[in-house]
């Protein structure tokens, strides 16, 4: 990795609870990579091996109708996290990712924090902390939807 590209991944939110030590412990675990625009990181239904954080460019996630429409579910940018439910259980997909421009993204696959869970478990429980702070985020958004309709 270079030294940009290293500060700008130690200025994710989601790392923003590791020490130095920590995070270069962690950043031996990730990589980056880019994706051109469209392009399809994961499809609901199939299993999920990888966490992605986005760097620069951007997610769009979508979900199926039961008639076999697509409908968009959100948009991610700099910072967010698409895919942590496979970080934690071996279900499908619930939802289609791809990229909405071209971007650069964290990858993490779910054998790279396994290592992590087995060889620093305090540095994993600081990552499942902050996953668990975003689902609960995007939980309390879903809440609020159906609340106002």
């Amino acid at each position: 990795m270079e030294l940009n590209e290293l500060e700008q991944i130690k200025a994710l939110p989601f790392f923003k609870d590791l020490s130095d030590a920590e995070l270069d412990t962690v950043l031996k675990k990730v990589f980056t990579k880019f994706y051109k625009k469209g392009s399809i990181l994961f499809v609901e239904g199939m299993p999920g091996e990888i966490l992605y954080i986005v760097l620069e460019g951007g997610i769009v996630i979508t979900k199926k109708t039961k008639e076999g429409n697509e409908i968009e579910i959100t948009k991610l940018g700099y910072g967010e996290i698409a895919g942590e439910m496979s970080l934690i259980d071996a279900g499908p997909r619930t939802a289609t990712g791809k990229t909405e421009v071209d971007s650069k993204l964290v990858v993490m696959t779910k054998k790279s924090f396994n290592e992590i869970l087995e060889s620093d478990p305090k540095i994993a429980a600081k990552l499942l902390m902050e996953l668990l702070k975003i689902l609960n985020k995007r939980l309390r958004a879903t809440d609020k939807k159906f609340e106002n309709s």
